[in-house]
């Protein structure tokens, strides 16, 4: 790994100094190729959460259990004294392997995915994906969104035809967001429209919307609430599409962020 590629996973870490995250962005906004290196970081971050994501659902070999439970209860291996934490991949695998050891082991399965906070997410869906997403934009600064809010109208019509979805973006101004811009995702296999919000604190909130074949015309839509891997999620169906808005565990007034967009989107 080149000193580059060392500093560039340090960024995305939130694990640099202030001075050298200016340095590092001034380099991205006049080098395409270390652009292109952290792009790769990061869609290899994705991946690398999805696969473990599709591991928790795996048999756990009998052995491993075995081991486990022979093991004294209560050991943890403590990082040593100023080391950063590394991905967070491994915080989702500690707190998987913590419910294994203490959580029963029936039938030596983990039927279920489970959040780096030990939400359990099985059947979130498109929202899991949705997670794995925000977890690495939102701490994004210069590089939050894919096309900014300065092309609003491009924005909605290039989303709208790749996602299959008409709509409009809310002003919600009244919760002190602004809108930043937006990009195209992939969930379940298929595009996602997520537009970005940002609070004068850095607070990050997104609105995605997906077609769904289970949307249906409603006067006043289901909305339903629930946490996934860390973040607070509010979604509804309507009109042929799903939407869901998406902020960190914890925040106050996200149904009244999702109520207001469901109004104007």
């Amino acid at each position: 790994m080149t000193d580059l590629s060392i500093k560039l996973s340090a960024y995305l870490d939130g694990e640099l100094e202030a001075a050298d995250v200016e340095m590092i962005e001034a380099l991205l906004e006049t080098d395409p190729a270390a652009q292109a290196e952290l792009d790769a970081l990061m869609a290899a971050d994705a991946v690398a959460l999805q696969q473990f994501d599709a591991l928790l659902s795996d048999p756990v070999p009998l052995a491993l259990a075995q081991k486990i439970r022979s093991s004294p209860v209560g050991i943890v291996a403590e990082l040593p004294a100023g080391r950063p934490a590394s991905r967070p991949i491994w915080g989702a695998l500690a707190a998987g392997l913590a419910l294994f050891v203490f959580g029963g082991m029936g039938g030596f399965y983990l039927k279920d995915q489970i959040s780096p906070t030990g939400t359990v997410v099985a059947n979130a869906g498109w929202l899991s994906d949705i997670a794995d997403y925000h977890a690495v934009y939102a701490g994004q600064q210069r590089h939050l969104v894919e096309v900014p809010a300065a092309e609003s109208a491009h924005l909605v019509k290039w989303l709208g035809a790749s996602v299959g979805v008409d709509f409009k973006i809310p002003d919600l101004t009244d919760f002190d967001l602004t809108f930043e811009g937006g990009r195209l995702l992939v969930a379940n296999g298929k595009p996602v429209a997520q537009l970005m919000y940002r609070q004068p604190d850095g607070t990050v909130i997104a609105l995605c919307l997906q077609s769904s074949v289970n949307g249906s015309t409603v006067s006043a839509p289901d909305f339903k609430q629930q946490t996934i891997k860390g973040f607070d999620f509010v979604s509804w169906k309507t009109d042929g599409a799903s939407f869901v808005v998406i902020g960190p565990g914890g925040k106050s007034g996200l149904a009244d962020i999702a109520a207001l967009a469901a109004r104007e989107v």
